[in-house]
């Protein structure tokens, strides 16, 4: 059930001492894991209220919260080039809390009409929060895993997703293999946002102005925050995109990395599958499903992408790797690999 714009400014009122409502305003929106609503109070300051739906979106307000005071820190030290949500209150809901803070500037910007500019942008913006600190992460008492820890993880989700709802044996095949594979899983953790979307990036002026939804960070696999980005952007994009962060970071990633990331991205299908199975939505699976099933099929129409008894790495280039259908592994047999 929807919660209206009015009840939200009345829980930012709730939130935030001294705060007086005067009107409600935009943006009104839900997600799968939130509702918002903006309200502008008699100052003519504008406020967001951020609602959860569910208790894993009220874990990740709590973590907001927890890590909100170092990423200030990180950017007051110079550490970060864009703004961050400042928590202003909370109030009691139905799952949780829900948040108040000041509206940040900017304007979201969709991913899919991004320019190579903008591109650019946001790969120096991913290299600033993956050269963060760990500390940031562990001092806010949020998850670290090491890459072996990592891995496990999810490999641990492929088979909760079969075993509520088996996957199709080639894509099940596939994915094992690259999980076992260690060598894939040779890197070093670093500071992860965890929840890369257009909705989480505020622009203005061609820059991007604050980042939003640091409810998933953890120190982890930096190839997770372009797992979503694979799959959205074309060639050229992404490989601007990679070309920015890589100078950002001082270091070109490696190959393994970026089969890494188009492997995340193929799994995001079978944990999506078992994140509806957990909140009982038939929806949520089906849809999942059905994105699975093309890519089984486009997987066993290519011998190239075909599962096999070993698992080998191949050598990906940005542009190798611009969907998650161009998956940049290849298979051999040990009796025949020269």
């Amino acid at each position: 059930m929807n919660t209206t714009p009015f009840k939200l400014a009345a829980l930012a009122v709730a939130a935030v001492d001294g705060l007086e409502a005067v009107g409600v305003r935009g943006p009104y929106t839900r997600t799968e894991d939130f509702q918002y609503g903006g309200v502008v109070d008699a100052k003519g300051r504008r406020w967001i209220v951020k609602y959860p739906l569910h208790t894993i979106a009220a874990t990740m307000i709590e973590a907001e919260a927890a890590i909100a005071p170092s990423l200030l820190e990180a950017l007051r030290d110079g550490l970060l080039p864009f703004d961050v949500v400042r928590p202003a209150g909370f109030a009691q809901v139905k799952v949780g809390r829900a948040v108040t803070y000041i509206s940040p500037m900017g304007r979201d910007h969709d991913f899919e009409s991004l320019t190579q500019s903008d591109a650019h942008e946001l790969g120096r913006a991913l290299a600033a929060i993956h050269q963060l600190p760990v500390e940031t992460i562990e001092n806010a008492g949020l998850p670290s895993y090491d890459a072996q820890t990592s891995r496990r993880r999810l490999l641990a989700d492929l088979h909760d997703a079969d075993s509520t709802t088996p996957l199709p044996g080639v894509l099940r095949r596939r994915w094992e293999n690259a999980l076992e594979h260690t060598e894939l899983w040779d890197f070093e953790p670093r500071v992860v946002h965890g929840d890369i979307g257009s909705d989480q990036f505020m622009w203005s002026d061609g820059s991007i102005s604050c980042v939003l939804g640091f409810g998933s960070a953890h120190v982890g696999d930096p190839a997770f925050d372009f797992a979503s980005l694979v799959s959205i952007l074309d060639e050229e994009l992404f490989d601007a995109l990679i070309g920015s962060y890589s100078n950002a970071m001082g270091e070109e990633p490696t190959d393994h990395f970026h089969n890494r990331v188009v492997l995340i991205s193929e799994l995001a299908l079978a944990r999506w599958m078992l994140f509806g199975a957990r909140r009982g939505d038939v929806g949520i699976v089906d849809d999942a499903r059905a994105m699975m099933d093309d890519l089984a099929a486009e997987v066993e129409a290519d011998p190239e992408l075909a599962p096999g008894p070993t698992w080998s790495v191949s050598q990906a280039k940005p542009a190798d790797v611009d969907s998650a259908d161009d998956a940049g592994f290849t298979t051999q047999d040990p009796d025949t690999e020269s």
